[in-house]
């Protein structure tokens, strides 16, 4: 990655994350960026890891070894972020957008820097024993929803397509997340 294509995409991820227009300006909409972006949650990846073994007392009292979990949770992770991204490629060759997917690949896994940030301070607490998971859910909760919000935004403007279409991308990004977690629990279970 180059230091400017790192600073562009950081400003857009802070812009997208604020709902500012004209964020598809910002993000490049080119298939070896897109490829290059992955780096993002690749690199965000233990700070979910902690929010797994934070807010899971499955995982915590798991019989199994926490290097199988993680690997379940890895696979988990890789999985649902391709099966999103190819329920979206689907969606933009349906609609003729598809020439702005790798823009909206740049924009999603970019967008990781802003839900990790915002979700730090609440991973923090419960982990200085501060506050049980229990206490900050609600927070994690609200988060979460203002995630999915900023997906919408990001679907909407580089898509260029109307709210409705947008929110269902958001819908489709938590249905895959949720679905993949109730496997990674069935899984856990029979191990």
């Amino acid at each position: 990655m180059h230091k400017k294509e790192i600073g562009r995409n950081l400003l857009g991820s802070l812009e997208a994350a604020l709902f500012m227009p004209f964020i598809e300006k910002r993000f490049g909409n080119d298939y070896d960026e897109a490829l290059r972006s992955f780096y993002i949650p690749l690199f965000l990846f233990p700070f979910a890891l902690l929010g797994l073994f934070l807010f899971s007392p499955l995982y915590a009292s798991a019989s199994t070894s926490e290097n199988t979990i993680t690997m379940l949770y890895s696979l988990r992770y890789a999985g649902s972020i391709g099966i999103f991204l190819a329920l979206v490629y689907l969606i933009a060759v349906n609609i003729d957008r598809k020439e702005h997917f790798c823009q909206f690949v740049i924009a999603y896994n970019w967008l990781a820097v802003p839900s990790t940030v915002i979700i730090l301070p609440i991973l923090g607490l419960i982990y200085a024993g501060s506050y049980t998971p229990a206490q900050l859910l609600p927070f994690l909760v609200c988060m979460m929803i203002y995630s999915y919000a900023f997906t919408a935004f990001i679907a909407m403007r580089i898509f260029r397509i109307p709210m409705e279409l947008g929110l269902f991308v958001a819908f489709i990004s938590m249905a895959v997340n949720n679905g993949s977690h109730k496997v990674l629990d069935w899984v856990a279970q029979l191990i």
